[in-house]
């Protein structure tokens, strides 16, 4: 479905760039960090949650690799948009999307789900107890068992190479504490 602005409010989105680009340029300048790329602006949005309990949490910034690491344990992170439910309001359970070849097995992943509209944090899952973990990797390792399984019933390497992990996955992990971190609930398993 086409979107078209009148010619006022493309200039007042302009405006706005103009303010973004600006901020970014000075970003850029100071640190050599592009703040407007997406896994940049959610690593730097889950920061000050994470870094509150996990006072060795830091970012990677670097496009390959792992996401953040704590002290010598690499994380893996994911973030997923989601809207609330007109009718009841109630958010939607999210999904956590992988590169089905990619790397896929961490010792510690953290997901995030965020508002589509205000981009707020929802909720957190920092997942490192190691029975959880395996609960996340197997699923993942299953997901890209049929990836390739289907790869080879047509015939051919799909183009889209998207594995999920549901968020209904996370919600009951054993062994796991809540708690609200800047009106973020944090779910550590």
């Amino acid at each position: 479905m086409a979107n078209y602005l009148d010619i006022s409010a493309l200039k007042e989105l302009n405006e706005y760039r103009k303010k973004i680009f600006a901020l970014r340029e000075e970003a850029y300048k100071k640190h050599k960090i592009d703040i407007l790329e997406n896994d940049t602006l959610s690593a730097l949005s889950i920061y000050p949650i994470v870094s509150q309990y996990d006072a060795e949490y830091n970012i990677n910034f670097s496009r390959n690799g792992e996401d953040s690491k704590s002290g010598k344990t690499l994380i893996e992170q994911k973030a997923s948009r989601i809207e609330r439910k007109k009718r009841s309001g109630q958010y939607p359970s999210a999904g956590f999307q992988f590169h089905a070849m990619g790397n896929i097995v961490y010792s510690r992943y953290i997901f995030a789900t965020r508002d589509k509209a205000t981009l707020d944090l929802l909720r957190i899952y920092d997942i490192s107890l190691t029975a959880n973990t395996k609960i996340v990797q197997q699923h993942l390792l299953g997901e890209r068992q049929k990836w390739e399984d289907k790869n080879k019933q047509i015939g051919r390497t799909q183009k889209h190479d998207v594995i999920i992990l549901p968020e209904d996955i996370l919600v009951n992990l054993a062994n796991s504490t809540k708690q609200i971190i800047n009106n973020c609930e944090v779910v550590r398993a």
